[in-house]
């Protein structure tokens, strides 16, 4: 059985209360860790998870000590649960004796792996689907991040028209753990009102992240090393994680070197801005500076962009000073 959705994991969890395990897969980890979240809240206490909870990396840790740890007795809950992350760094070699041991987990325990991606085709993944449950979170994009923005403010108890959630997503992007920020940032300036207006998003969330991207492109084109390097400092000080920005201005740049190249070729600006999906309320500024930034450095920049992103999901390299480095080079 494939799950697609939270609500789909809780219904799942209330109707099968005897499955001792759940794999939960996935490049959307805002969502993979809100469904490990809701999964313990469900099986522990707060007083029981120090006794009955354990988290464990297959990187570091042997398959036997793991499955040691899941045959244990829970102490203070009726079930242990196990947290085992980065399945897919599991050597080839070793997914038969984990199949073997998810065959014979023990009532008592509940195990959630977890993995970013898994080929569908290979027999790890077609195993675990025969005999158990996959919970599987793709990225959002377009009309479902809209969706999710919408769902998450009705069932908060708040309000919010179709374009407002539409806006809120242009300006804060797509990532999950982002626009949850926002969101909650939203909740309170709305207090007893229960509303989240259009004011109030071009107040909180346009002036904070995308204006702070704006100052940072814009300083790039003048090249103004002091300047970005002053506009990534702010926007890493409002709490903007590392990859939340790279992620900003790679989808800026794209959008640059799109409303850029249409113009050249003859296009009206309007009409670049809708080729770039610019939202109609940024298309001034965003012409202004696509036309006053050089198109080498643009390209360079969102080539970069996209090595950075790679680099730091995939090492421990310290994020602050990786993206201070590659702007300073451009500039």
């Amino acid at each position: 059985m494939v799950l697609q959705s939270l609500d789909a994991l809780e219904r799942d969890l209330e109707s099968s209360r005897d499955r001792s395990f759940y794999l939960i897969l996935g490049p959307e980890q805002y969502q993979c860790r809100e469904a490990v979240d809701r999964i313990k809240s469900r099986l522990l206490n707060p007083e029981s998870v120090p006794f009955d909870y354990s988290a464990y990396s297959v990187k570091d840790t042997p398959l036997e000590r793991i499955f040691e740890t899941a045959n244990t007795f829970p102490m203070l809950s009726s079930r242990r649960v196990v947290l085992v992350t980065d399945l897919e760094m599991l050597p080839e070699s070793e997914h038969d004796t984990l199949l073997a041991n998810l065959g014979s987990l023990p009532s008592r325990c509940m195990l959630l792996i977890v993995a970013e991606e898994l080929d569908h085709r290979k027999k790890l993944y077609r195993k675990i689907l025969d005999t158990g449950c996959i919970a599987e979170f793709p990225r959002l994009k377009g009309a479902s991040l809209k969706r999710w923005v919408e769902d998450s403010v009705r069932k908060k108890g708040y309000r919010i028209s179709s374009e407002t959630a539409a806006k809120i997503v242009d300006l804060a992007g797509s990532d999950l753990q982002t626009l949850a920020g926002e969101l909650e940032k939203l909740f309170l300036f709305a207090g007893k009102e229960k509303l989240i207006t259009d004011p109030s998003v071009e107040e909180l969330v346009r002036n904070s992240r995308q204006h702070g991207i704006f100052e940072l492109i814009d300083a790039i084109a003048a090249r103004d090393r002091s300047a970005a390097l002053y506009s990534l400092a702010n926007l890493l000080a409002m709490g903007v994680s590392p990859l939340v920005v790279v992620s900003m201005m790679a989808r800026h740049s794209r959008q640059a070197i799109i409303v850029k190249e249409s113009i050249q070729r003859g296009m009206r600006g309007a009409e670049a801005g809708r080729a770039a999906q610019v939202p109609p309320f940024m298309l001034e500024k965003f012409i202004r500076q696509a036309q006053n930034i050089d198109i080498e450095t643009v390209r360079r920049m969102h080539i970069g962009l996209s090595d950075i992103d790679r680099r730091l999901k995939s090492s421990a390299v310290d994020a602050r000073i990786y993206l201070e480095l590659f702007i300073s080079a451009l500039v």
